[in-house]
């Protein structure tokens, strides 16, 4: 009986390399509530927004996963809030061949480049986000 390949979580992969790239910033899919987010500044929230598999039959070791996502970078102004999402962006462009235990990147897009993605004008943050993807495939076996 062939033992099909699960397909490795992208966005965990994603979050832990890009929090072992960014000393100094959280790196999550959750953000903290209310005045929590603004003590944790900075901090890059990465979120799928979709992609699909290519999957040539669940075992073969040519499937991988190709998630976007929505990556929304949160300072304490406009200015260091493009500055981390610029930062974020050249780090993006180091992942291929980079990998976790979970598995590793062959592949990254930029879909778009850092924009501003205004909060609430009371909020005393300020938000500039991208819409990244990549590709993920399972570890290799080296058996």
């Amino acid at each position: 009986m062939t033992i099909p390949s699960v397909l490795p979580d992208g966005k965990k992969i994603a979050i832990d390399l890009l929090s072992a790239a960014l000393n100094g910033v959280l790196v999550t899919s959750t953000l903290p509530e209310g005045q929590a987010l603004s003590a944790a500044l900075p901090v890059v929230r990465v979120l799928r927004i979709g992609g699909v598999a290519d999957v040539r039959g669940w075992s073969d070791p040519a499937s991988r996963d190709n998630p976007r996502f929505s990556v929304d970078c949160y300072a304490a102004d406009e200015e260091q809030a493009m500055r981390l999402a610029q930062r974020t962006c050249a780090e993006w462009e180091l992942l291929p061949g980079q990998g976790t235990a979970d598995g590793f990147v062959t592949g990254i897009s930029q879909e778009t480049g850092p924009q501003d993605r205004p909060e609430d004008p009371n909020a005393d943050v300020a938000r500039v986000g991208m819409t990244l993807g990549m590709s993920v495939c399972p570890p290799r076996s080296t058996s």
